[in-house]
C-alpha cells in the first residue's frame, strides 16, 4: 500500500481477472470507466455467489477504506475493464473535501455491508503512519455542476483534469470562422481536460454540463506526477488527446491556441 505509485490513474484488467479479492487488505478505491465487473461473495464453506454487476461510472472498494477492514467481496472483470484507481490518501482527501460525496459514498457503503455480517478489521492498517513524502499535497476535489454550467471554456489556460462520476456533458469547439461545432458528449467514466495539461496549450474546446454533473478533478501537479510515474497511462491518455484534437480539426499544435 505504501509503494511509490501514482496517487490516481487508469489501470486495465483482462476479462476474468480479479481486481480486488475478498479478504485482502484494502489499498485502493476504483471508478469503472469502461467494461463490466461482477461482485462475488465467496463464503468459506459454500459456492461463489455473484451479488452485483457494475459498469462505467460505478465505483467499488470504498467499504474497506472507510471501515479499515479486509475486502468483503471479490470484484472480477466480466469483460476487459478500464478503471481509475485512487489510493487511500487521495480517497480520504476526496471525501473530506466534499460533504455531498462523503454522504453518498458512506450511504452506499452502508447498503453494501448491510447483508454481509461483521467486517474483519485490519489492525495494522494505520493511515496515520503513511510517510509524509507519499502524501500528495496537490489537493484533489469533487464538484457538482448544474445543467447549463460551463466547466471548462475554450481559450482558457488549463489547470485541472476531470473525471465524470455522474451526468452528461457536451463538448463544443468554435473554429476560425466563429462557427460552433458539436464535438462529443461524455458521461460517467469519461474524462476531459487532458490536452492542455499534456501539451501546455489553451483549452481547445468548451465543456458544458447537459444535466447535473458530478466530477472528480485533479490539479496540474497531481496530473503531471501521475503521467511521470505511469508511462502506460500517459500513452493511453495521449492517444485520447490526439483523437480529440483530430475531432476538432486541430491536427497540429497551434502556436497561440486552444485545448480541451
Amino acid at each position: 500500500m505504501l509503494e511509490n505509485k501514482p496517487k490516481f490513474g487508469p489501470e486495465h484488467f483482462a476479462a476474468g481477472a480479479d481486481i480486488i479479492r475478498q479478504g485482502d487488505v484494502p489499498d485502493k478505491f476504483y471508478i469503472v470507466t469502461r467494461g463490466q465487473v461482477e461482485v462475488v461473495l465467496q463464503p468459506p464453506d459454500g459456492l461463489d455467489a455473484v451479488i452485483d454487476h457494475l459498469g462505467p461510472g460505478d465505483f467499488f472498494g470504498e467499504v474497506g477504506l472507510l471501515h479499515q477492514s479486509r475486502r468483503m467481496a471479490t470484484v472480477r472483470a466480466e469483460t476487459a475493464v478500464d478503471v481509475m484507481a485512487m489510493d487511500y490518501q487521495t480517497f480520504r482527501s476526496w471525501i473530506e473535501g466534499s460533504t455531498l460525496v462523503a454522504q453518498e459514498i458512506k450511504a452506499l457503503a452502508a447498503e453494501r455491508t448491510r447483508d454481509t455480517g461483521p467486517l474483519e478489521p485490519v489492525p495494522y492498517f494505520d493511515v496515520n503512519k503513511i510517510p509524509d513524502d507519499l502524501v500528495e499535497t496537490a489537493v484533489e476535489s469533487a464538484e457538482q455542476y448544474e445543467a447549463g454550467t460551463v466547466i471548462i471554456r475554450q481559450g482558457e489556460l488549463p489547470d485541472r483534469f476531470y473525471v465524470i462520476v455522474e451526468g452528461f456533458v457536451a463538448v463544443t469547439h468554435v473554429d476560425g470562422t466563429n462557427k460552433m461545432h458539436q464535438v462529443a458528449h461524455l458521461t460517467a467514466g469519461d474524462y476531459f481536460g487532458e490536452i492542455g495539461l499534456l501539451e501546455g496549450v489553451e483549452r481547445i474546446a468548451t465543456v458544458t454540463a447537459v444535466t447535473r454533473v458530478k466530477v472528480v478533478s485533479f490539479d496540474r501537479r497531481t496530473f503531471r506526477r501521475w503521467m511521470m510515474l505511469s508511462p502506460s497511462s500517459q500513452d493511453d491518455i495521449a492517444e485520447t488527446a490526439a483523437r480529440r484534437r483530430k475531432d476538432t480539426g486541430m491536427l497540429s499544435l497551434p502556436g497561440d491556441s486552444s485545448e480541451k
